[in-house]
């Protein structure tokens, strides 16, 4: 096995430390913690500390990304709920990190880019899952108008108050893409100020600080991020290697004139630029991940090194929330944004800078009715994106029209039902030719949720979603005529899912279990050559999740998922029929082993699992399933009053992990998380 790279003896000395510590006070855990706890002088120690069984919430989760807002153990539909505690246990560095390691979603860097990486959820692959899965932002949607997958990095852990995953549903709230469900993310201001730091191995640092007011009136609140990284390996002879920065900033308030009424306003920007290296061939990469790529051959005929990717995303919100009576609320929220985005080729005889420069305008409204027995919601979303590159001009708007209704039969029986009517209009200007089209496109949603008692429920639900294509694959260049047109073989995806599953929201066991079939017509994807559809795809699934407290202090999570994809029909390939969908795991395992043998010290076990799949894109099974993926992550935290000190241990067993690629010749394999990595930090609230 290779030494460390980054590797620092004082790492390795705090963990034994912390597991020394913990082996010490476990004999008289329950006991001291009890006295403790009693006296006056502990008393306030404690109160600065978490509790080590959770409080009450945290068994009565709300569900807000939905827009009628229902209890994690009444909903109709599958779901995963993440608090702020559970997100900063987890001692990951970032939100792309937290969803591959504690979730049953999947995350890759796509292509080398840690920064916009690749999504998937139950079952669409690491190619266009994350087209398939609707990301928001306190609402604001993420999702691209192109094959650019959602933008995480712009957002700060330390920011997160909860991440709720919603899996089958979601069409009618969220429509085009939300096949595979939503994935929201809330945040929230500061209050006071909070800062966090930390550094490890290959030259990662990150720094961060966070500060906010808050009044009965008004509110303000803003960060600064600061996050870079020196690379994992050389990627060009010059000795070049994968280096990444980025940094975020963002500054929120919110005003309360009257009322019952708030207005807000926000304004937040992102910059980051990384380093992609080529592709190994998948001998060099099993002779030797860290093996320099050589340099790439494109389709003009010349060499490149390597390419740079820098992004800038400057962002504006601003909206209004009125509560016209005890049983009527309004809301508008309206998103401005404009980023850039440039790829860089390096080397060669010819390089090349790729600029493109994205506005995108949003609007949110929505009405919201309840009483006693039933919440009801009419809403409007408009999406307006650009992107101009190339001399090109390409739009594509979305407006929905949506209504949706639960209703409680009585105090065991719910019942929820909703559609969407969406509109999806395209246009192409290249200077010369104008292109124009659009598409009408409608979703529903019907559950049932049967509460057994106040911890436990069973479910089902119906759903039919849709995917209008992205622009890139609803248009195509034609070389022989120098100008973009339709693509013949492109077609609109729509989905009609089956769900059902039970719930227990209890203390000490948590525990859920659902299954899910989806009938998938016009399921797109890319051949090698063009984009077009598979005519016919099925998924079907099992999803478990659970979490046991052994003891107050000792807790077992795991999240396990199932996937089975088929395409049934293909008129285009008919060979290919029957095969797997490329780049889907069947196995998805995230284990973890949680141990807190004081209120000061929390230790964190974790290991991701996931089985052999199809390389991204290889429809017909070319190369055969690739290996398996393999991580195991360690972490100690320490707690002194408003401090905390932290460090971890990524991938602690050195496994060699990486994305494959069929590029419909030849095998590319980028190596992702292939060596142990190290990291130590503080933060404190103020």
């Amino acid at each position: 096995m290779k030494s460390p790279k980054g590797f620092r003896g004082k790492y390795f000395s705090l963990a034994a430390i912390l597991a020394l510590s913990a082996t010490i006070t476990l004999a008289n855990e329950t006991k001291s913690y009890v006295d403790t706890k009693k006296s006056a002088e502990a008393q306030e120690e404690f109160s600065e500390s978490e509790e080590l069984t959770p409080p009450s919430e945290e068994l009565d989760v709300v569900v807000i990304s939905k827009k009628i807002k229902v209890k994690e153990v009444d909903a109709p539909f599958a779901s995963e709920i993440y608090t702020k505690k559970q997100i900063k246990k987890s001692r990951a560095k970032d939100i792309y990190e937290f969803l591959n390691t504690q979730s049953s979603v999947v995350t890759i860097p796509s292509y080398g880019n840690i920064f916009t990486q690749s999504i998937d959820m139950r079952g669409y692959g690491i190619g266009d899952g994350y087209q398939n899965v609707v990301v928001s932002v306190n609402g604001r949607r993420l999702n691209n108008i192109d094959m650019t997958s959602q933008l995480l990095s712009s957002i700060p852990l330390e920011s997160i108050e909860q991440i709720e995953i919603i899996k089958g549903s979601g069409s009618v709230e969220y429509g085009d893409g939300a096949n595979a469900g939503a994935i929201n993310i809330i945040t929230k201001g500061y209050e006071g100020a909070a800062v966090k730091a930390y550094t490890g191995s290959n030259g990662l640092q990150f720094a961060s600080i966070g500060l906010g007011i808050k009044k009965e009136k008004f509110s303000i609140s803003g960060y600064i991020d600061d996050y870079s990284h020196n690379g994992y390996k050389t990627i060009a002879n010059e000795g070049t290697k994968d280096d990444s920065w980025s940094r975020n900033k963002e500054i929120k308030g919110t005003f309360t004139p009257i009322e019952n009424l708030t207005l807000n306003l926000g304004k937040s920007f992102s910059k980051m630029q990384i380093k992609y290296p080529n592709a190994l061939t998948l001998a060099q990469y099993n002779q030797d991940p860290y093996f320099t790529p050589i340099p790439k051959v494109e389709w003009w005929g010349t060499e490149q090194d390597y390419k740079i990717q820098s992004y800038y995303s400057n962002m504006l919100n601003y909206g209004l929330n009125y509560q016209l009576n005890q049983n009527i609320l309004f809301d508008f929220q309206g998103y401005d944004e404009n980023k850039d985005s440039t790829y860089e080729s390096v080397g060669g005889s010819f390089p090349s800078k790729d600029i493109s420069h994205y506005d995108n305008k949003a609007y949110n409204t929505k009405i919201n009715f309840k009483n006693k027995d039933f919440k009801i919601v009419l809403g409007l979303d408009s999406f307006e994106g650009n992107r101009d590159s190339y001399g090109n001009l390409v739009t594509k708007n979305n407006l929905g029209y949506y209504a949706t209704l639960k209703y409680n039969i009585n105090n065991q029986n719910s019942f929820s039902i909703g559609s969407r009517y969406e509109k999806i209009k395209y246009e192409h200007n290249d200077g010369i030719n104008i292109l124009k089209d659009d598409i009408k496109l409608n979703a529903f949603d019907i559950g049932y949720n049967y509460t057994i008692d106040k911890f436990s429920s069973f479910f089902i639900s119906i759903n039919k979603s849709f995917q209008s294509p992205d622009i890139d694959r609803f248009f195509t260049y034609n070389f022989a005529t120098s100008h973009y047109e339709f693509n013949g073989f492109i077609e609109p995806v729509k989905v009609k899912t089956l769900n059902t599953g039970y719930n227990y929201i209890g203390y000490p066991n948590k525990f859920k279990i659902a299954t899910f079939y989806s009938d998938i017509e016009d399921e797109i994807y890319y051949t090698g050559s063009v984009n077009t559809n598979f005519d016919k795809t099925r998924k079907y699934g099992l999803e478990i999740y659970d979490k046991y407290n052994i003891l107050y202090n000792l807790f077992i999570t795991l999240n396990y998922s199932y996937v089975n994809t088929n395409i049934k029909e293909n008129s285009i390939n008919p060979a290919v029929e029957g095969n797997n969908i490329p780049g889907v795991s069947k196995h998805n395992i995230k284990f973890a082993l949680g141990y807190n043998p004081t209120h000061r010290i929390n230790l964190l076990l974790s290991h991701v699992y996931k089985s052999k799949a199809y390389s991204m894109s290889d429809i017909d099974g070319s190369f055969g399933k690739m290996e398996a993926y393999n991580s195991t992550d360690f972490s100690a935290t320490y707690k002194y009053k408003k401090y905390e000190f932290f460090a971890k241990v990524n991938n602690l067993f050195d496994k060699k992990n990486a994305l494959f690629a069929d590029d419909g010749t030849t095998l590319g394999v980028y190596p992702v998380n292939y060596e142990r990595n190290f990291m130590i930090g503080m933060s404190a609230k103020f």
